[in-house]
């Protein structure tokens, strides 16, 4: 069995990247579904930057699990809040995940331009493939 990693945040990539997964694993796979609310590193944007709350979070990764369950294959959902990069790189080794997959730009503009490229970092960063959906 394998686990894979979607890093989900209601985006139209974020979607590719579950529909890549969902094609990618096989029947005894899962698929796990992380949604990481990002805390705002710089004062000064809050207020700038949409605060995701944590039940429209929960509403984007139970929607990622029906399409996925609806397809045959088995869904962990899990939402969680810190600095989405090193988020996505922890659970991916606690759930030991052999793939991440991440959209090559998630919603917000803003917080890309403040905070770098979430997928740069992520696959800078992590110690497994990961899958970058354009």
């Amino acid at each position: 069995m394998s686990r894979f990693l979607v890093a989900c945040d209601g985006s139209e990539l974020s979607g590719k990247a579950l529909e890549k997964a969902i094609t990618m694993a096989r029947e005894d796979d899962e698929i796990v579904v992380l949604y990481v609310i990002p805390q705002t590193l710089i004062e000064e944007f809050r207020g700038i930057i949409p605060e995701v709350t944590k039940a429209e979070a929960q509403d984007v990764v139970n929607k990622a699990a029906d399409t996925v369950k609806a397809r045959g294959r088995k869904a962990i959902v899990l939402v969680r809040e810190g600095d989405i990069a090193k988020e996505i790189i922890h659970f991916a080794q606690e759930l030991e995940c052999s793939l991440i997959l991440i959209g090559s730009r998630g919603m917000s503009k803003i917080s890309t331009f403040a905070l770098g490229s979430v997928a740069e970092q992520v696959a800078k960063n992590a110690d497994r493939a990961v899958l970058i959906i354009k």
